[in-house]
């Protein structure tokens, strides 16, 4: 990947040789950018009447796993935080995150104030832009929690890592659980998934292992036990009983890189490895392009369609939301600042 594409979440060497990626590491992340985008698919048509319960039942049960993996393997590629000055992690990692964050929040809230499309949460006017520069409530926030951790783990350096380990569970214990909850869910989120953050920072060679030992009865094993804890969650809306959402979300990472790793080696190039290399233009514009997609269903579709209908229709549109992100990857590219802050910013 370029350059300006791996700022802001890190992408990078994980291990090994100089220069070499890990396969599972980018079939992961292309997994989670996924179900990222299949999540606000199908809430963007439940909103426009096209709902359908597997498909919700599905992102409630894959919610235990979809953000604490994407935070994982970011973690996992930010070995530079640990490394770097104090101001190379200001310029490479928190300046280009928080820097998409705020240009993406100005475009995505210019877009949805032509009244297009009406999403619930978008800043209306100046000051809940303002506003949400601080306290992010869009599907963004991803990049804000970027920018947070950085500069949390840089100034965690000195500490043990198992003591930051152990804190960071704490909190997101606390959190889930209500106890320490802020009243923003964008603020509870980044509190609450820290700790998958610092556990792929710190613990790369464990992941490594779970990825290394992988075969389909010990992935299997972690897949069951993660669509047990989490249908439990989920099904018993267990949400708020301490420890019970961290343990879903370590299950379904540990289940996650498994299945990835075991994808990998007896698939050596499938597409997840080349869309974890482009997640960057996909979370950028994928809410723009659902939001797109679904206003022309609106217009050209019936309001009733046949239900084998709208059972794949989640993950048609999810499909054409993923392809045309990694598609418009290099017309971004060359539009300077749209992909990573302009050069000036970050000239040492």
């Amino acid at each position: 990947m370029a350059t300006s594409e791996t700022a802001p979440d890190g992408t990078g060497v994980v291990a090994g040789a100089p220069g070499q990626r890990l396969g599972w590491a980018d079939a992961a992340k292309g997994v989670a950018i996924a179900l990222v985008v299949l999540t606000h698919t199908t809430v963007f048509l439940q909103e426009a009447g096209y709902a359908t319960a597997p498909w919700q039942s599905l992102n409630n049960l894959l919610a235990g796993a979809r953000m604490p993996l994407f935070f994982a393997v970011s973690g996992l590629f930010a070995a530079s935080v640990l490394r770097g000055s104090w101001r190379g992690v200001l310029l490479r990692r928190i300046l280009p995150s928080a820097w998409l964050f705020s240009l993406w929040l100005v475009l995505t809230t210019a877009f949805f104030a032509t009244g297009a499309w009406v999403e619930a949460g978008q800043p209306a006017g100046a000051g809940e832009l303002a506003a949400a520069l601080v306290r992010p409530h869009t599907e963004l926030w991803y990049l804000y929690a970027l920018a947070v951790y950085a500069l949390v783990a840089r100034a965690l350096r000195p500490v043990p890592a198992g003591l930051q380990l152990a804190a960071a569970a704490a909190l997101s214990v606390t959190t889930s659980a209500g106890l320490t909850a802020t009243g923003s869910w964008a603020w509870d989120d980044v509190a609450a998934h820290l700790v998958f953050f610092l556990a792929g920072l710190h613990g790369r060679r464990v992941l490594a292992s779970v990825a290394e030992r992988s075969g389909p009865g010990r992935t299997a094993a972690l897949l069951a036990a993660f669509a047990v804890v989490g249908g439990a969650v989920g099904l018993l809306d267990l949400h708020l009983v301490p420890g019970l959402p961290l343990l879903r979300g370590a299950l379904g990472v540990l289940a996650a890189v498994a299945a990835c790793a075991l994808l990998v080696r007896r698939w050596p190039r499938t597409p997840l490895r080349a869309l974890g290399r482009a997640t960057l233009p996909v979370y950028l514009t994928h809410v723009l392009l659902i939001a797109a997609l679904t206003t022309v269903l609106e217009v050209l579709a019936p309001p009733a369609l046949p239900v084998p209908v709208r059972l794949v229709l989640p993950a048609v549109v999810t499909a054409l939301v993923v392809l045309a992100g990694v598609a418009v990857r290099r017309p971004l590219a060359r539009v300077p600042g749209l992909l990573a802050p302009p050069a000036a910013l970050t000239a040492r």
